[in-house]
């Protein structure tokens, strides 16, 4: 027992010696290594085998005709054999994520319909779409997921996202005010630039009766504060008028660049129409209402179906029509049906309507339908 413990003391002797000899004190490792002992770390990055949708639609061609195998396919496309196993049958190949609102082809049709107003001088804003995303889920009786009724800015960016093959964001050419509010060279040039380019694609340059122009005028019938002859004398005058109410109501005329008018629309302030406002006026004319009495986005959708596609059916060829840039005569039930119809629209620069609009250039049309509507007023 005595040379056990001997034994065992001597050992514990040997391994503290042995200890001392080789270990090394903590103050003399230099500082820099320990403070530069914690290593970043890096997360790896997985080797993904990239390839192109042709890429994998070749190799699976070759597959499903028989024409190479799995393995030999995945060598000669340079593909992963486990994505080629996946794509083969249909795992995980489907759109990663929560579905979207719209579909892809109703996206589309909205994509298309920005394309063709920015082709037609009219470009639209975020604002925009997301108010045609809202117009479009309310005509379509769906629900709306969106907390404030229309889509937010996520939603935009994803969106964008999506179709950033087809459409692009691009700083909108400011117009300084000189320009928007006097009609000077560079407005007017690229204004009819526009107008040959609708003109060449439609090919209807030797079909005048095909190019149209559309513009409306708003009628009061209050007549305002006239001077009349009375008693020298007579603090208050009055002269009895059809009616005392400060009415208004707007009328769309339509003319093509031959002269030819289509039916005039009569929009009357109200929610209902009676028929005895329809009496006395033009036996093709067309009437609706609106609160307002002045023309909104769905009588303008209305005129559009109603009269304009009716009365310009027999016209072969595309149809160009020229109008202003007011909110009520632009949405995407109006491109919708112009598209449909190979119509182009084309939209007039701002504050350039009084020397660019057709019906309102001169006194040829609504100057002088001003003037007889305050003769007869007035009688």
């Amino acid at each position: 027992m005595t040379l056990i413990l001997l034994k065992l003391k001597l050992s514990l002797r040997v391994l503290t010696a042995l200890f001392l000899q080789h270990s090394v004190s903590l103050y003399a490792i230099p500082v820099s290594l320990i403070v530069n002992m914690p290593r970043t770390y890096k997360k790896k990055e997985r080797s993904r085998v990239k390839f192109t949708v042709e890429t994998m639609n070749n190799a699976m061609t070759d597959v499903r005709n028989n024409l190479l195998s799995v393995k030999k396919a995945a060598f000669k496309y340079g593909l992963n054999r486990t994505t080629l196993i996946n794509h083969l049958k249909n795992r995980h190949s489907g759109v990663v994520g929560k579905p979207t609102v719209l579909t892809r082809d109703e996206e589309a049709v909205i994509v298309h319909a920005i394309q063709k107003l920015a082709d037609w001088g009219f470009g639209i804003d975020r604002d925009v779409v997301t108010n045609v995303v809202q117009d479009f889920l309310k005509n379509d009786n769906r629900v709306n997921p969106f907390k404030t009724g229309k889509p937010g800015r996520d939603w935009m960016y994803g969106f964008e996202r999506r179709w950033k093959h087809e459409l692009t964001r691009r700083a909108g050419q400011p117009m300084p005010a000189n320009r928007a509010f006097a009609c000077n060279e560079h407005v007017v040039n690229d204004f009819f630039e526009k107008l040959e380019s609708a003109i060449d694609r439609l090919q209807i340059r030797n079909k005048p009766q095909n190019i149209f122009n559309v513009d409306e005028t708003g009628f009061q019938t209050d007549i305002g504060e006239q001077k009349i002859l009375c008693r020298r004398g007579m603090k208050n005058p009055h002269k009895t008028v059809a009616t005392s109410t400060k009415t208004m109501y707007t009328v769309q005329v339509c003319c093509s660049a031959v002269g030819k008018f289509l039916a005039p629309y009569v929009v009357f302030k109200g929610c209902h129409l009676y028929s005895t406002w329809m009496q006395g006026g033009p036996d093709n004319a067309k009437y609706t209402v609106s609160k307002s009495g002045w023309m909104e986005a769905a009588q303008f959708v209305e005129w559009f179906q109603k009269v304009f596609i009716a009365e310009t059916a027999d016209l072969e060829g595309g149809k160009l029509l020229v109008f202003d840039g007011h909110n009520s005569h632009l949405s995407k039930t109006v491109v919708d049906i112009a598209i449909a119809n190979n119509i182009e629209l084309l939209c007039l620069p701002a504050h350039t309507s009084s020397i660019l609009q057709p019906l309102d250039v001169g006194k040829a049309i609504f100057h002088g339908l001003d003037h007889i509507f305050g003769v007869q007023i007035n009688a």
